[in-house]
């Protein structure tokens, strides 16, 4: 598709499919590539770009922004050939040309996490908002570590929730590793996740929506939590990982529950803690 031919995130996104189909690829593999693309457009959208008018230079940014994340290289090079894939769909090979990508393993540093004193802040700050959807993504970013791109993409049947034993779990889905995970729910996200769904009215499946009954973005997530929390989102993910370590969790299961693909990122909570101590 020509740039000058400007269409929604979801046109583009399904004439990428098309091409795909049309390349003979597998069903899996097609809801994968265009998970990665949709992944990589809500990025776009939260730096005021559009997929449409994609630029080399937005293809490295986001290269280097997934190395500042810690993605391990392999991931990194899934996410790129994707992107290389799209560029070839949109007739604009150029756009993946001369870009530059980590080589050796990428040495982790030390996540930044909230203190006891600041979660208690952010929780009683949380349990007088009045907006009960924002209420219900606070907690469900700090006592499930989801990212918030998975956040985002979660619909109301991933989520099953049984009030009355307060328990529950979230199916989080990850399209670009074609697997999914559950994620055990507390019951004060029980509680909160009850209280935002009952309130709601629309018959939407996206688990959490806009103002505008859309399927909430990205940004506009990071922009709530840093206008009326003063945090960000992956802060509350490293929270959430920080404490399951900290608690004597097996790694493994830290990062199964987390979505590392990589258990040298999950390793790095240890690194904290070991700082504490000494």
């Amino acid at each position: 598709m020509d740039k000058k031919c400007a269409g929604t995130t979801k046109d583009v996104i399904d004439s990428f499919a098309v091409y795909l189909s049309q390349k003979g690829r597998s069903e899996n593999t097609i809801k994968t590539y265009c998970g990665v693309i949709h992944t990589f457009s809500s990025w776009l959208e939260a730096q005021d770009k559009e997929l449409h008018e994609l630029t080399q230079q937005d293809v490295q940014s986001y290269i280097d922004f997934l190395e500042t994340e810690k993605r391990s290289v392999s991931t990194i090079n899934k996410i790129f050939n994707t992107i290389n894939t799209f560029a070839k769909s949109q007739n604009r090979p150029e756009m993946t040309e001369n870009i530059k990508r980590s080589k050796t393993k990428i040495d982790y540093v030390a996540p930044d996490f909230l203190t006891e004193e600041e979660i208690n802040t952010l929780l009683k700050k949380a349990k007088a908002d009045s907006s009960k959807r924002n209420k219900a993504i606070v907690f469900a970013l700090l006592y499930t570590g989801v990212r918030v791109s998975e956040l985002c993409m979660l619909n109301r049947d991933d989520i099953k929730l049984n009030h009355k034993s307060q328990t529950g779990q979230m199916v989080v889905k990850n399209l670009e590793q074609e697997n999914e995970r559950i994620i055990p729910l507390s019951k004060e996200l029980v509680h909160k996740l009850h209280d935002y769904l009952t309130s709601r009215n629309d018959e939407h499946e996206a688990l959490f929506v806009s103002n505008y009954q859309k399927r909430i973005a990205a940004r506009t997530v990071q922009h709530m939590l840093k206008e009326e929390y003063g945090v960000y989102p992956h802060k509350l993910r490293h929270t959430f990982c920080y404490d399951l370590v900290r608690k004597g969790v097996d790694l493994s299961i830290v990062a199964q529950l987390s979505g590392h693909s990589d258990i040298n990122v999950t390793r790095q909570y240890l690194a904290v803690i070991d700082d504490i101590v000494s």
